[in-house]
Protein backbone atom coordinates (compact mmCIF):
# COMPACT_ATOMS: atom_id res chain seq x y z
CA UNK A 1 0.00 0.00 0.00
CA UNK A 2 1.36 3.47 -0.46
CA UNK A 3 0.54 6.26 1.47
CA UNK A 4 0.08 10.24 0.71
CA UNK A 5 1.49 12.83 3.05
CA UNK A 6 -2.24 13.63 3.97
CA UNK A 7 -2.63 10.25 5.06
CA UNK A 8 0.62 10.09 6.69
CA UNK A 9 -0.19 13.62 8.27
CA UNK A 10 -4.10 12.11 9.17
CA UNK A 11 -2.56 9.07 11.16
CA UNK A 12 -0.17 10.69 12.85
CA UNK A 13 -2.19 13.70 14.13
CA UNK A 14 -4.91 10.67 15.45
CA UNK A 15 -1.86 9.42 16.95
CA UNK A 16 -0.55 13.17 18.76
CA UNK A 17 -4.30 13.00 19.77
CA UNK A 18 -3.85 10.03 21.39
CA UNK A 19 -0.92 9.85 22.62
CA UNK A 20 0.52 13.25 23.12
CA UNK A 21 3.69 14.46 20.19
CA UNK A 22 6.49 12.60 22.67
CA UNK A 23 4.81 9.39 22.75
CA UNK A 24 4.07 9.52 18.86
CA UNK A 25 6.75 7.36 16.85
CA UNK A 26 6.94 6.88 13.07
CA UNK A 27 7.29 3.23 13.65
CA UNK A 28 4.04 3.21 14.96
CA UNK A 29 2.54 5.46 11.63
CA UNK A 30 4.23 3.20 9.79
CA UNK A 31 3.01 0.09 11.33
CA UNK A 32 -0.68 1.34 11.02
CA UNK A 33 -0.47 2.56 7.28
CA UNK A 34 1.29 -0.68 6.58
CA UNK A 35 4.35 1.48 5.10
CA UNK A 36 7.90 1.91 5.82
CA UNK A 37 9.50 4.57 7.50
CA UNK A 38 11.30 5.46 4.37
CA UNK A 39 7.94 6.08 2.67
CA UNK A 40 7.07 8.05 5.74
CA UNK A 41 10.60 9.80 4.30
CA UNK A 42 9.84 10.44 1.17
CA UNK A 43 6.87 12.67 2.14
CA UNK A 44 8.13 14.21 5.43
CA UNK A 45 11.89 14.90 6.69
CA UNK A 46 10.86 13.33 10.10
CA UNK A 47 8.12 13.37 12.70
CA UNK A 48 8.63 17.78 13.45
CA UNK A 49 7.49 18.16 9.76
CA UNK A 50 4.58 16.25 9.83
CA UNK A 51 3.40 17.90 12.69
CA UNK A 52 4.11 21.61 11.37
CA UNK A 53 2.35 20.26 8.29
CA UNK A 54 -0.43 19.33 10.96
CA UNK A 55 -0.34 22.88 12.90
CA UNK A 56 -0.02 24.59 9.83
CA UNK A 57 -3.02 23.17 8.29
CA UNK A 58 -5.16 24.03 11.63
CA UNK A 59 -3.43 27.74 11.61
CA UNK A 60 -4.65 28.18 8.45
CA UNK A 61 -8.00 27.19 9.49
CA UNK A 62 -8.30 29.07 11.60
CA UNK A 63 -7.28 32.28 10.61
CA UNK A 64 -9.86 31.91 8.05
CA UNK A 65 -12.36 31.61 10.39
CA UNK A 66 -10.81 34.83 12.48
CA UNK A 67 -10.67 36.99 9.59
CA UNK A 68 -14.21 36.44 8.87
CA UNK A 69 -15.21 37.41 12.59
CA UNK A 70 -12.79 40.07 12.81
CA UNK A 71 -14.49 41.75 9.15
CA UNK A 72 -17.51 42.33 10.89
CA UNK A 73 -16.31 44.73 14.00
CA UNK A 74 -16.34 48.49 12.49
CA UNK A 75 -13.09 49.74 13.90
CA UNK A 76 -9.34 48.55 13.28
CA UNK A 77 -8.63 48.61 17.35
CA UNK A 78 -11.92 46.65 17.95
CA UNK A 79 -10.85 43.98 15.47
CA UNK A 80 -7.39 44.34 16.56
CA UNK A 81 -8.42 43.59 20.61
CA UNK A 82 -10.42 40.57 19.28
CA UNK A 83 -7.96 39.20 17.22
CA UNK A 84 -5.85 39.01 20.77
CA UNK A 85 -8.34 37.95 22.84
CA UNK A 86 -9.04 34.82 20.27
CA UNK A 87 -5.90 34.32 20.13
CA UNK A 88 -5.34 33.72 23.49
CA UNK A 89 -8.36 31.41 23.49
CA UNK A 90 -6.73 29.73 20.95
CA UNK A 91 -3.15 29.01 23.00
CA UNK A 92 -5.56 28.53 26.25
CA UNK A 93 -7.44 26.02 25.17
CA UNK A 94 -3.92 24.18 23.39
CA UNK A 95 -2.18 24.47 27.18
CA UNK A 96 -4.96 22.83 28.51
CA UNK A 97 -5.46 20.32 25.68
CA UNK A 98 -2.10 19.22 25.64
CA UNK A 99 -0.52 19.59 29.18
CA UNK A 100 2.35 21.50 30.30
CA UNK A 101 5.35 19.03 29.36
CA UNK A 102 3.94 18.22 25.94
CA UNK A 103 2.99 22.30 25.33
CA UNK A 104 6.34 22.59 25.98
CA UNK A 105 7.74 20.39 23.17
CA UNK A 106 5.09 21.51 20.60
CA UNK A 107 5.88 24.98 21.69
CA UNK A 108 8.41 25.99 18.70
CA UNK A 109 6.26 24.40 16.53
CA UNK A 110 3.17 25.41 16.87
CA UNK A 111 4.23 29.55 17.76
CA UNK A 112 5.96 29.26 14.32
CA UNK A 113 2.86 28.15 12.71
CA UNK A 114 1.28 30.75 14.46
CA UNK A 115 3.72 33.57 13.22
CA UNK A 116 3.32 32.36 9.82
CA UNK A 117 -0.55 31.97 9.85
CA UNK A 118 -1.93 34.59 12.19
CA UNK A 119 1.00 37.20 11.55
CA UNK A 120 0.19 37.90 8.13
CA UNK A 121 -3.65 38.59 9.01
CA UNK A 122 -1.95 40.78 11.67
CA UNK A 123 -0.11 42.51 9.67
CA UNK A 124 -2.78 43.30 7.19
CA UNK A 125 -5.10 44.57 10.11
CA UNK A 126 -2.11 46.66 11.42
CA UNK A 127 -1.13 47.63 7.95
CA UNK A 128 -5.17 48.86 7.37
CA UNK A 129 -5.30 50.44 10.81
CA UNK A 130 -2.19 52.55 9.71
CA UNK A 131 -3.59 53.36 6.33
CA UNK A 132 -7.00 54.86 7.30
CA UNK A 133 -4.99 56.41 10.14
CA UNK A 134 -6.31 54.77 13.29
CA UNK A 135 -3.23 53.28 14.32
CA UNK A 136 0.11 55.33 14.35
CA UNK A 137 1.94 54.99 11.16
CA UNK A 138 5.17 52.84 10.70
CA UNK A 139 6.10 49.22 9.74
CA UNK A 140 3.47 47.07 9.65
CA UNK A 141 5.85 44.39 9.72
CA UNK A 142 8.14 45.61 12.82
CA UNK A 143 4.73 46.13 14.98
CA UNK A 144 3.17 42.65 13.60
CA UNK A 145 6.75 40.91 15.06
CA UNK A 146 6.77 42.60 18.36
CA UNK A 147 2.82 41.83 19.16
CA UNK A 148 3.29 37.87 18.19
CA UNK A 149 6.28 38.07 20.37
CA UNK A 150 4.40 39.58 23.37
CA UNK A 151 1.77 37.13 22.51
CA UNK A 152 3.50 34.15 22.55
CA UNK A 153 6.16 34.91 25.64
CA UNK A 154 2.96 35.50 27.55
CA UNK A 155 1.16 32.19 26.43
CA UNK A 156 4.65 30.54 28.02
CA UNK A 157 3.70 32.29 31.14
CA UNK A 158 0.28 30.90 31.11
CA UNK A 159 1.92 26.92 30.22
CA UNK A 160 3.86 27.77 33.71
CA UNK A 161 1.02 28.43 35.37
CA UNK A 162 -2.86 28.35 33.98
CA UNK A 163 -4.64 30.20 36.45
CA UNK A 164 -2.62 33.35 35.15
CA UNK A 165 -4.87 35.54 33.69
CA UNK A 166 -3.94 39.13 32.50
CA UNK A 167 -5.47 38.59 29.09
CA UNK A 168 -7.35 42.33 29.36
CA UNK A 169 -3.95 43.78 30.63
CA UNK A 170 -1.93 42.16 27.60
CA UNK A 171 -4.59 43.46 24.89
CA UNK A 172 -4.92 47.14 26.85
CA UNK A 173 -1.10 47.75 26.52
CA UNK A 174 -1.30 46.08 23.13
CA UNK A 175 -3.76 48.11 21.57
CA UNK A 176 -1.42 51.19 23.66
CA UNK A 177 1.45 50.06 21.87
CA UNK A 178 -0.02 50.19 18.33
CA UNK A 179 -2.37 52.50 18.30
Amino acid sequence: MSATREQIAETFERHVNSEGYSGTTLDAVARELRISKKTIYTHFDGKRDIYSHIVARQAQQEKRTLARSLAAIPTRAGRLEAFVLSVLEMGRAHIVKTGEDEWLSEYEIAADAFRKAQGDLLRELVQGGMDVEEFRTGDATLVEKMVVAMVVEYLVLVNSDPSYNRDEELVERICRFVI
